[in-house]
């Protein structure tokens, strides 16, 4: 069942202050299953390049859930599945891209981020009213069909492949991210000085605000509804946070949310908020949920040890680690889970 969530769930972005602003030119669709909202600077442009602009992002965004959307029979990410075990798919050029960027996020990770891990995703149906606490028969025999090794890519031919039957490719971690990214290029190709595009929590900020002010954001507490953890000017970077807080259901007194460790098929704990910013969009949605999925002490030597992320990590204690220009930041507080 698709899903729709604000983009006010993952990351608050402070679009329009009060002071002196107002300038900025925005609108919201629903697309990919979700929000997706478009705000950018109107610069010295004629009112309909600005509108022509962010008309054709929108349509960019449009054009990637028409070819890698699970929810679409016509897809081409939907054939790629119907055809596993089978024979390789011929796809477009922004398909052979994105799956090889999630294979390649997986393998940095170690299978952290795997984008194959939906059958365990369909198992819990956590976020839907059908969620429940699967058998432990269940997970292994969902875990079966997890594994992004069994995905091929083909760059000469352009063809996927996934090797075994009944597995299946979910690009939904990482294609949100791709979206803001060819959008944020197409408004800068177009003349837009500055701008956010926010792909649910997945937020890619370019250039400034007219007059040079810089573009904010505040990063979702998780544990406070509507308060923030902390506060940021991320310039020309894009922000996804991943958290526990998201989407879930309890049981005897234990959160069980919706970020599936591949490896145990379970729900990933030690983390209950990940915030990744870096230069590209699908980086920081693929590494959010991975470094969720890693732990602390894992994802926190991931981070240190690559400096093109920065991560904002908050254990199950309530203890907050910090690397980049997180580190410097005036962290609110937050108690330690029951």
């Amino acid at each position: 069942m698709r899903k729709k969530y604000f983009i006010a769930a993952l990351i608050l972005a402070f679009l329009l202050p009060s002071c002196g602003g107002g300038e900025e030119y925005r609108k919201t669709r629903e697309i990919m299953g979700t929000y997706v909202t478009i705000t950018v600077a109107r610069g010295e442009l004629p009112e309909m390049v600005v509108r022509g602009a962010v008309r054709d992002a929108f349509e960019e965004i449009e054009r990637v859930d028409r070819l890698m959307s699970t929810y679409k029979p016509e897809s081409q990410l939907s054939e790629i599945n119907r055809q596993a075990g089978i024979a390789p798919v011929k796809v477009d050029p922004e398909v052979l891209e994105t799956v090889r960027d999630a294979l390649d996020v997986a393998r940095r990770t170690d299978g952290a981020f795997d984008p194959t891990v939906g059958p365990l995703i369909r198992l819990w149906k956590i976020g839907s009213e059908e969620a429940r606490l699967p058998t432990s028969a269940e997970i292994e025999k969902a875990k079966e069909l997890v594994d992004y090794r069994q995905v091929v890519v083909d760059e000469p031919a352009s063809t996927v492949y996934i090797k075994k039957k009944g597995m299946a490719l979910d690009l939904g971690g990482i294609a949100k991210g791709y979206a803001s990214d060819l959008a944020v290029s197409l408004l800068r190709k177009r003349g837009l000085t500055g701008g956010i595009v926010a792909v649910a929590g997945d937020i890619k900020f370019f250039g400034t605000r007219d007059g040079g002010r810089p573009w904010k954001a505040g990063i979702q507490h998780p544990r406070r509804e509507g308060g923030l953890l902390a506060r940021l000017e991320p310039g020309d970077a894009a922000i996804s946070t991943s958290g526990d807080y998201e989407r879930y259901f309890m049981k005897d007194g234990v959160r069980y949310h919706h970020i599936i460790d591949p490896a145990t098929g379970l729900p990933a704990r030690g983390l209950i908020s990940v915030t990744v910013l870096s230069k590209e969009s699908y980086l920081a949605d693929g590494l959010s949920t991975a470094l969720f999925v890693m732990g602390p002490v894992r994802a926190l030597a991931f981070a240190r040890a690559h400096p093109e992320v920065e991560a904002l990590m908050v254990t199950s204690e309530g203890r907050v680690l910090a690397t980049g220009r997180f580190s410097g930041m005036d962290i609110e507080a937050v108690e330690a889970d029951n």
